[in-house]
Parts: structure tokens; C-alpha cells; sequence
């Protein structure tokens, strides 16, 4: 009896990362990235009348980093991750 209730403890946490996976990893961001550039924008105290430079991107299973450069705001990281692993929208806060 014990084997079947890890089996099937087993195969939800299975079912669950590749879950995690999709919504975190695979899916699109787009939403997930306008949140976090209306961050960094704020930050910067510029709004929508910055220039980005350049915009790099990193998306784990955990946490979705951006870094946005702007032409005279500089250099900001923003972190967004969903408040339980694959589940709830993305929170997006400044990054370190």
C-alpha cells in the first residue's frame, strides 16, 4: 500500500515540474516582460520617455530576471517570479 501511495505521490511531483517548467520556462512572457519594464521604467523615474538600450533576459523554473539599460537612467535588474512555483501571476520587483 505504501508503494502505491509514493507512486502516485511520485508521479504528481512529476507531473507538477513539467508543469512548472511550461508555465515558468516554455510559455510566453510577454505579459511577464512589459510588467518588469514598467518596473525598471519606474526605477528609472523616466516613464515611458527613456531610451532602452539594450534589454538582456534570463527565465528559470524559480524567477525570470531582465536587466534593461537606459541611455541616461543606466543600468536596472528587475526580478519576477509567481508567488507559488507554477501557480499566480508574476510578482516583478528590482533586482540586486
Amino acid at each position: 500500500m505504501w508503494q502505491r501511495i509514493g507512486g502516485v505521490l511520485l508521479i504528481l511531483l512529476l507531473l507538477l515540474s513539467a508543469y512548472a517548467a511550461y508555465a515558468n520556462v516554455f510559455s510566453d512572457d510577454a505579459a511577464v516582460r512589459a510588467r518588469a519594464e514598467q518596473v525598471a521604467r519606474d526605477k528609472a523615474g523616466c516613464g515611458k520617455d527613456c531610451t532602452i538600450t539594450r534589454t538582456e533576459g534570463s527565465r528559470g523554473i524559480l524567477t525570470e530576471t531582465l536587466t534593461y539599460t537606459f541611455v541616461h537612467a543606466g543600468v536596472v535588474t528587475v526580478s519576477c517570479r509567481r508567488p507559488y512555483v507554477a501557480f499566480g501571476d508574476h510578482v516583478c520587483t528590482l533586482g540586486k
